[in-house]
């Protein structure tokens, strides 16, 4: 097995509704691979979804169990950067219904939509990990996109891709990077903590015991020298 290290750096503005205070919506420093599968041109969904239910499973069948995608997270040593911007404007839905003016349910009412909303900018940077199982990593880095659209604003995103040296162990190691609660079958031994996701939450750390790949970062100018991450890897691997 090979891996990717994937940097993602912001290059204009990114926006989740991660949670909703009052009529604020802030975005977390974190993208889960439910959406970074997409982005990244290795999973398609409709383009009009009238259902409002995930297909994430079907989109990412054919894909899933080759190459594994970890959430992104901030960079260690970095802080992410925001920008507050107020509204004051039409409905904000993806698809807007345009009514006739005989059957505009909201003639004669000026009904905006006010608020704030609190993004990422340029200058926050987040790491992922892509693992490969019978792809090399450097195939797979011919394929995946320099710059992306993230978030409901479809902002800016480059993805800068360095191969790490990784091998098996066995053996008691504590989780050097988020997944995915659904992404594999071992449960951690002690020190769990989790934090609240949607449309998944996340395993921020934990102690396990068994089979783990380490990955050697020990040339890299920031962060530590190696990551422990659960051998088996699996996206949604529990609900499949």
């Amino acid at each position: 097995m090979e891996v990717l290290e994937a940097t993602i750096r912001v290059r204009g503005e990114v926006t989740f509704t991660s949670r909703e205070v009052g009529r604020l919506t802030d975005t977390e420093p974190y993208v889960l691979n439910t959406a970074l599968y997409y982005a990244l041109g290795l999973a398609s969904g409709r383009y009009l979804d009238t259902s409002y239910e995930p297909t994430y499973l079907a989109d990412t069948e054919h894909v899933a169990p080759d190459l594994y995608v970890s959430p992104a997270a901030p960079v260690r040593g970095t802080a992410p950067q925001y920008t507050t911007t107020t509204y004051n404007a039409s409905r904000d839905e993806y698809v807007v219904v345009n009514y006739s003016a005989q059957d505009d349910p909201y003639e004669g009412q000026n009904l905006p939509t006010f608020g704030r909303r609190r993004s990422l900018t340029q200058g926050t940077a987040l790491r992922a990990y892509v693992l490969t199982r019978e792809q090399s990593a450097s195939a797979v880095a011919d394929r995946l996109p320099t710059y992306v659209r993230l978030g409901k604003k479809r902002g800016k995103v480059r993805v800068d891709l360095t191969e790490r040296p990784v091998r098996l162990e066995d053996g008691p190691y504590r989780l050097g990077h988020p997944i995915g609660v659904d992404d594999h079958t071992d449960v951690p031994v002690g020190n769990v903590a989790t934090k609240s996701m949607q449309p998944t939450p996340l395993i921020m750390s934990g102690d396990y015991d068994g089979e783990y790949l380490r990955i050697d970062r020990s040339d890299a100018p920031r962060g530590p020298e190696t990551i422990e991450l659960p051998r088996g890897l699996v996206f949604l691997g529990e609900r499949r």
